[in-house]
């Protein structure tokens, strides 16, 4: 029954409101330019990413080193207007016609919380996020995280249609009046960075790694500085010099798919391409969690997409509407500009940079220090030497070495 209102009531909405969301696009291109959505992946039932929509509120104006602005200063008077009255969130009524949402349920939030959430927390994703919910009709933004988060597994367990129809009755008058669009203190809702037990304690999670090597290592460390609390390794070789790491290795690959229930979530750590990606899509079909490690010192814009199983390694930039498929890398020191679309199981190695627009096919290797000059085409499997410089496109399954970059002969 909820599903087929939310078809029913998020169509007619879109006919009836179609030259309302018509002049607000025209509005949002004169005043802030091209795009006028803005889209970003977030988790939706049990976790699935999906791509979520939204009209933009924000400038892109960045400071002298480069990085975005805070968003108070970004805000602009229309993104106020538009975050004030929740005009911003109509786009999302696509979404819940397609299926990635309902009109009620917890808010989605960043992809990155997910390994945050305690045990508790993480049960928001029991059901299809929602464009309005319990908590927002509740405080909104105003509440703390541990408020929020709280009302959310609530209405997971007390969830009904009338429940539905007094929460949407309720945030019409919550828009009208509106109430909690920020936290104290910030333009918007200040970033969740776990939650603490009464000891001051973040809430305990586990994440599993595939892979005992030396990358193994470098993604456990970043994953133990975004917060995870407890890492475990899984390998199917023995490793004679993993006495020296600072995490266990516990089992084979197939103990994990065995029982992955003692675990919050796992990531591929292997170099290999097609083995990682391979071993990736293995554990999805086994709705096993594929969680997205960022060192704290990479940069990624907001606007960016980084799909499940992939790695920020430690000074790596990912700029503004790039898109970054299933399990990649993009190791230290990396970028990745604007508008870049990066294929499955793709590694870009220490150093290289893609400049704007290229496209990166599934299981290519950019070598480290090698630069990719703009627009570019990638194909699938291709191998680009270490200090490249690619200036024109490349098939599918070729290697490439120079400056200019030009094919080896086999």
């Amino acid at each position: 029954m909820k599903r087929v209102l939310d078809v029913v009531i998020s169509a007619i909405a879109l006919v009836v409101l179609a030259p309302v969301l018509a002049i607000l696009a025209g509005l949002i291109w004169f005043k802030l330019g091209w795009p006028v959505l803005f889209r970003q992946q977030r988790p939706g039932l049990h976790g699935k990413p999906f791509e979520m929509i939204k009209f933009r509120t924000m400038t892109e104006a960045r400071g002298p080193d480069g990085r975005l602005l805070p968003d108070a200063e970004r805000l602009t008077p229309l993104g106020r207007f538009l975050r004030s009255t929740s005009l911003d969130e109509l786009p999302e009524l696509w979404n819940v016609l397609k299926g990635d949402m309902s009109l009620v349920g917890p808010r989605p939030l960043l992809t990155k919380y997910l390994p945050l959430y305690s045990a508790e927390q993480a049960r928001r994703h029991e059901v299809r996020p929602g464009i309005t919910g319990w908590a927002q009709v509740n405080g909104r933004n105003a509440l703390s995280w541990e408020e929020r988060l709280k009302l959310d597994t609530w209405y997971v367990d007390h969830q009904t249609i009338w429940l539905d129809l007094k929460i949407l009755f309720l945030t019409v008058l919550k828009v009208l009046r509106r109430e909690g669009i920020s936290a104290q203190g910030h333009a918007t809702m200040h970033e969740f960075t776990g939650s603490a037990d009464p000891q001051g304690k973040r809430s305990h999670n586990k994440l599993a790694i595939i892979g005992a090597g030396g990358h193994g290592k470098v993604v456990a460390d970043a994953a133990q500085l975004a917060g995870w609390q407890t890492i475990h390794f899984f390998d199917d070789k023995a490793n004679p010099n993993w006495s020296k790491s600072e995490w266990p290795i516990i089992g084979a690959v197939q103990d994990l798919l065995s029982d992955p229930t003692d675990y919050d979530g796992a990531i591929v750590a292997i170099g290999n391409n097609q083995v990682r990606l391979r071993i990736a899509r293995t554990l999805e079909a086994a709705k096993i969690k594929l969680v997205t490690i960022c060192h704290p010192s990479a940069v990624v814009s907001e606007y960016a997409e980084i799909g499940p199983g992939s790695v920020i390694c430690a000074g790596a930039q990912i700029n503004i509407y790039a898109r970054l498929g299933m399990a990649v890398i993009v190791n230290t020191g990396a970028s990745v500009d604007h508008d870049c679309e990066l294929g499955d199981g793709v590694h870009i190695c220490p150093g290289a940079h893609l400049a704007g627009g290229v496209k990166v096919g599934d299981g290519a290797w950019i070598g480290i220090g090698a630069c990719v000059k703009e627009y570019l085409t990638i194909g699938a499997n291709v191998t680009v030497a270490a200090g490249a410089v690619v200036v024109t496109d490349i098939a599918d399954k070729k290697t490439v070495a120079g400056i200019p970059a030009r094919e080896l002969a086999h």
